[in-house]
């Protein structure tokens, strides 16, 4: 290819940073184009449910920081890094809560935390363990195929995220449909795999060999090579692990490079399709009866206008407040109403218009010394401020729909350039797509 991966990643994300429609793709971008930039690298452990992949993380980190049972346990994303001993929980609204290690079952676990009613979107780990050194995220998924959809739901989104994996398997179970399907996924997005063999402590040697053979046929037919490697481990007692473990830090350091540029290649075929999909549903809303567009903007209007009185009342709330030693618990309360009223911007243009529009939420880092905001201003001055940015926030999402769906333009030149545009980016789209293999 003449084009190296981190030219064709800077080229999608200056594209797609000309259309406000493809937001979300750009960002998705530029994680990659960091990711290529720090050589970071996600190692996730992914694959059915009851194989023991909480277990393996624990084995291989030397140290029991996640929750095991004999039932499915995790419901969560879990990332860990390398630093100072730490605990976070990340919720779907934006809130970053430290906690203690022995707190994390209540969030991560599916017993205590069912269905994710606590809208955990994911939890972040720091342990000064050397295996998790230069850069390497090691991550735990929940397991596919188990009564939890939620969980398979989670396990196949972050796969995306994933550079290599570590896919279980066990000898208790011999490969199924479900665990096909999932590696055929994986397949798609990973770029390095690493087969472990989990629970050798089951059977007797004999059986072991004759298991692994199968393992081996099989996958080897579903990679589409001649030969693979196979990890036999027992995580619950520490047998095998050691060749796993230098396998992938010799993977870190010597080949680190071409894992990460064939797994973003990977992702940006993916991203790129993903842009170019919401282009055509674009393309449908712009097709809309003029009719039922007006139904829309009108309803449209609605909403803002609810948000805008619902921010009103909450401003209100704020009158009895005349204690500025509250300042800083009423400026992240405040940050958190506005990340929702986010959220429900982006579902309503989806339900109305049926096309995506993103928003990032701020992240806020909730501690009993944190701030968001570090100034020292009036709790009048902060309810103002809310108001305002309110304001903003529906102004600008109503001035945007209605600039990319030409709502009323009847500026035949305005209309006619606006459609040679679209068409131009998804041409150009489709080009950079060829570029990859």
């Amino acid at each position: 290819m003449s084009n190296s991966i981190i030219d064709i990643a800077k080229q999608a994300e200056e594209l797609l940073s000309t259309s406000e429609i493809c937001r979300e793709e750009r960002l998705r971008v530029k994680g990659l184009r960091h990711k290529l930039e720090s050589q970071d690298i996600t190692v996730s452990v992914i694959g059915q449910f009851k194989r023991g992949k909480s277990t393996l993380v624990n084995a291989i980190l030397e140290e029991k920081l996640l929750p095991v049972g004999i039932i499915p346990v995790t419901s969560v994303v879990t990332r860990i890094q390398y630093g100072d001993r730490s605990a976070a929980v990340h919720f779907d609204n934006g809130v970053v809560k430290p906690i203690g290690f022995e707190e994390l079952s209540e969030y991560i676990n599916e017993q205590e935390n069912p269905g994710n009613k606590l809208c955990v979107s994911s939890v972040t780990l720091h342990t000064p363990v050397s295996f998790l050194k230069n850069g390497l995220t090691f991550v735990d998924t929940p397991g596919v195929g188990s009564a939890h959809k939620h969980n398979s739901d989670a396990a196949y989104a972050f796969v995306k995220e994933s550079d290599a994996v570590i896919f279980m398997l066990s000898v208790d179970s011999p490969i199924n449909q479900i665990e096909i399907d999932f590696l055929s996924n994986a397949k798609e997005y990973a770029a390095k795999f690493y087969f472990a063999v989990n629970k050798i402590d089951y059977v007797e040697a004999e059986e072991l060999t004759a298991y692994l053979e199968y393992c081996r046929k099989l996958l080897c037919s579903l990679m589409e090579v001649e030969n693979i490697q196979l990890f036999p481990v027992s995580a619950k007692y520490g047998n095998g692990l050691e060749e796993l473990k230098s396998r992938i830090q010799t993977d870190c350091k010597t080949s680190v490079k071409e894992i990460l540029e064939d797994s973003v290649e990977m992702k940006l075929k993916d991203i790129l399709q993903s842009a170019m999909s919401r282009l055509d549903l674009y393309w449908n809303a712009l097709k809309m009866p003029i009719g039922r567009l007006d139904s829309c903007f009108e309803q449209m209007k609605q909403f803002l206008s609810e948000l805008k009185c619902k921010s009103q009342k909450i401003a209100a709330e704020l009158d009895q407040e005349e204690n500025n030693d509250k300042y800083f618990e009423i400026s992240n309360r405040l940050e958190l109403e506005l990340n929702q009223m986010r959220k429900e911007l982006s579902a309503s243009v989806s339900e109305l218009f049926g096309m995506e529009y993103h928003y990032e939420l701020t992240e806020l880092n909730i501690t009993e010394n944190y701030r968001f905001d570090n100034s020292q201003d009036s709790i009048e001055n902060l309810k103002n401020k809310f108001l305002s940015r309110t304001k903003q926030l529906c102004d600008e999402l109503d001035h945007t729909l209605n600039l990319i769906l030409l709502y009323r333009e009847k500026n035949t030149i305005t209309v006619a350039r606006r459609i040679d545009d679209l068409n131009k980016l998804n041409r150009q789209l489709r080009k950079l797509q060829s570029l990859l293999h």
